[in-house]
């Protein structure tokens, strides 16, 4: 029980610091190329991962038989996340980004019900119907396909199925090593396609601020090292169903954090489409169903009226 106590609290601070991602990235890509951004945060991230494996796990090694998977996790979920999310952002506002990131629950569940042969239960159905109102509702019905608008949405779809991907490919890895070894390479893997690509883009280093190196450190540290080690903690332990329908609160503190950092107005559509989020997540969790409910009260009904016919 504590364990997945901890898992939620785990992926609830992991979903806080990348919904407030989405507003830090913004701001530094008025200095940062995508690719760039994406490179020197993890970096960094690397680096102090790097640190932490050596205190806490220094005889810990990558098998060779293991290289493959978790290159490949590394690159689709570090690399070309970020390479898809950082230039959807772009082009269009951190809300919007981080409400399309807010789709990869429904997504999963479908790829869980194709690929796994998982029937989808009547919670996970409605919690993602519930999810859906409430993205449309925070969208407001209003979604403009400029060129540049649409490019950012298929940027911001394309970083969704690379999550995705990224969390079955990450599975399998549970089974031998620790959440901590599993960032670490991973990132590692991911920075080092990303390095050649950053090598070749151009940079407004002349815009360098305090704000914007506050915000970076914050890309850098919470949401690239810490947040990733958070949430692999709580994809062993609640699973990659459950934790992906968490993502589902991003939008929800992009939303928020927009109204109080940015002074960004929060519409009535908005509000109802927070509140149906944050409903879809209780409603996946719940261990009782509605076909459970209904059991409930016909075996109720059927025990009164035995009990009838046994007091004749």
């Amino acid at each position: 029980m504590k364990t997945k106590i901890y898992s939620i609290i785990a992926i609830i601070l992991t979903v806080t610091m990348w919904g407030l991602s989405f507003l830090s990235i913004k701001i530094t890509l008025n200095v940062f190329g995508p690719m760039t951004l994406a490179t020197l945060r993890f970096l960094i991230a690397s680096i102090i991962l790097f640190v932490v494996m050596k205190i806490k796990e220094p005889e810990t090694k990558l098998q060779r038989e293991d290289v493959k998977c978790m290159s490949m996790a590394g690159i689709v979920g570090v690399a070309i996340y970020y390479c898809f999310e950082n230039y959807g952002v772009k082009y269009i506002s951190s809300s919007q980004a981080s409400l399309i990131i807010g789709t990869i629950p429904i997504f999963s569940l479908i790829v869980d019900s194709i690929i796994l042969k998982n029937k989808l239960s009547f919670n996970n159905v409605i919690g993602v119907l519930l999810s859906i109102f409430g993205i449309y509702f925070i969208i407001g019905g209003n979604i403009r396909l400029e060129s540049n608008e649409l490019l950012g949405y298929i940027f911001m779809f394309g970083a969704v199925f690379s999550w995705v991907f990224y969390n079955y490919a990450t599975k399998e890895l549970f089974e031998k090593y620790s959440q901590l070894a599993i960032v670490f390479y991973q990132i590692v893997f991911g920075t080092a396609v990303l390095i050649p690509f950053a090598l070749f883009e151009n940079n407004n280093w002349h815009l360098i601020n305090d704000v914007v190196i506050y915000n970076f450190l914050y890309l850098a540290i919470l949401c690239s090292a810490i947040s990733y080690v958070l949430y692999m903690y709580a994809l062993e332990n609640l699973g990659s169903t459950v934790t992906t329908l968490y993502l589902n609160f991003a939008p929800v503190v992009t939303v928020l954090g927009g109204y109080f950092i940015f002074n960004e107005t929060i519409s009535k559509n908005q509000m109802i489409g927070v509140i149906l989020i944050v409903l879809s997540v209780y409603v996946v969790n719940l261990k009782i169903s509605y076909y459970d409910i209904l059991k409930m009260i016909k075996s109720r009904r059927v025990n009164k009226k035995s009990y009838k016919i046994d007091s004749k």
